[in-house]
């Protein structure tokens, strides 16, 4: 004989089995309720920042990105002013004179360079005291000495002497 189990048996069985996968669903849940604050703890230690840092660097790179873009603008304005000034004063594209342009701060430095251009070199009084005693057979050493020059300006004196071959 085949051995049969009553109809009501399998009804009693699935209703176990719905059970325990009720209370397999219950434990996670219990547990994913115990675990998230400390998942999120550690999402953010890994992260090394939190969301109040991150919100404040993103803040601080678009203030700086914006101030640099302002600095953009204002030298590009600033440029097309000088390209008008230049322009209307029929300078155009030749060569400026920075000596006209000097600020307050600064002593006219083109007239320095202008006095070390054009002239030769030996026709200050002091660097032909230094090409005389230096033909009388001194060393640069002892020219300093003497003139109190600094020993640097004297090699630079006698080292243009010789390159010009004076």
């Amino acid at each position: 004989m085949v051995f049969q189990m009553p109809p009501y048996w399998d009804v009693a069985i699935n209703g176990i089995q719905i059970v325990l996968c009720l209370l397999i669903l219950l434990f996670l849940i219990r547990a994913r309720r115990k675990k998230r604050p400390v998942a999120l703890e550690a999402a953010l230690r890994e992260s090394g920042q939190g969301f109040k840092v991150q919100i404040f660097t993103q803040t601080l790179k678009q203030q700086v990105d914006q101030a640099f873009a302002n600095i953009a603008d204002t030298l590009a304005v600033e440029q097309r002013n000088l390209d008008q000034v230049l322009s209307i004063s029929g300078r155009g594209q030749e060569a400026v004179n920075l000596s006209e342009f000097q600020s307050p701060l600064h002593g006219p430095a083109g007239r320095e360079i202008a006095s070390l251009a054009g002239e030769a070199p030996g026709s200050d009084p002091l660097h032909e005291q230094i090409q005389q005693l230096a033909v009388k057979g001194m060393s640069a050493r002892q020219i300093s000495e003497t003139l109190k020059t600094p020993l640097g300006e004297v090699e630079l004196v006698l080292s243009l002497r010789s390159s010009l071959g004076n």
